[in-house]
């Protein structure tokens, strides 16, 4: 399992490469900027993680989006990039600093800049000092929730849930301990036996929702699973 420092780095991280790529954009925050801007921008936050040592932590591909120059990459792979967001709030929950997590019901749309102090004062010690780190159980606990939830979004048209049960399915798929793990899921219906979306099961919703879901999922997933292994954060499998 990871330790406090290692996520905190990685949550800063993910903070950072989603600032690099909103400045693809000419308008932020209601705020049209100039490309000579947002370039002097890209360059400044690389040179803030350079300084601080956390570059060094950093996947090949992050360093590589923060040296290229804005406009260089397809739009598809900087809109890749930015989803990982959804991997913070994991981070920060299982460090104590965020107190829930949110539903899967839509995206985190939380300026996490304040909780992890990114400013010029910014020291990793300082943050350290105020983490409450979660038992490794409850830990263990949501990443089988979110492990549950990416294999749903994932299975959304299988056709075997017009015969069997999802609850029937996660017991013969997983083993009967997770009948448990659903008892621990809010948005899991009983007698739907279903996880329920914005008031809807989720056999029941659009394949936009699905797939909304499903890229929620999947990083809450991939960041619960780095946490509790060992492989590097671009080594992830996520088996589900």
């Amino acid at each position: 399992m990871k330790d406090a420092k290692e996520i905190i780095v990685r949550a800063i991280i993910l903070l950072c490469v989603s600032d690099r790529c909103a400045l693809e954009k000419s308008i932020i925050g209601g705020i049209n900027y100039s490309k000579k801007q947002r370039e002097d921008q890209r360059l400044a936050i690389y040179r803030w993680l350079k300084n601080r040592r956390y570059v060094d932590m950093m996947t090949k591909s992050e360093k590589l989006l923060f040296e290229q120059e804005l406009g260089i990459r397809n739009k598809n792979e900087i809109l890749f990039f930015q989803l990982q967001y959804e991997a913070i709030e994991p981070c920060l929950w299982t460090l104590g600093l965020v107190q829930n997590l949110s539903n899967y019901d839509k995206f985190v749309l939380t300026d996490f800049h304040s909780v992890l102090q990114i400013d010029m004062n910014h020291t990793l010690e300082k943050v350290l000092s105020i983490v409450n780190l979660r038992s490794e159980t409850d830990i263990k606990l949501q990443k089988e929730i979110s492990m549950l939830w990416h294999w749903r979004a994932i299975e959304y048209n299988n056709p075997i849930f017009k015969v069997k049960s999802v609850k029937d399915m996660v017991k013969e798929i997983f083993g009967d301990t997770y009948e448990q793990v659903l008892e621990n899921i809010p948005q899991f219906d009983n007698n739907k036996n279903d996880f329920i979306v914005n008031g809807k099961p989720f056999i029941n919703l659009s394949i936009k929702e699905k797939k909304i879901i499903n890229c929620i999922a999947q990083w809450r997933h991939h960041a619960f699973e780095w946490i509790v292994g060992n492989e590097s954060w671009d080594k992830v499998e996520i088996n589900t």
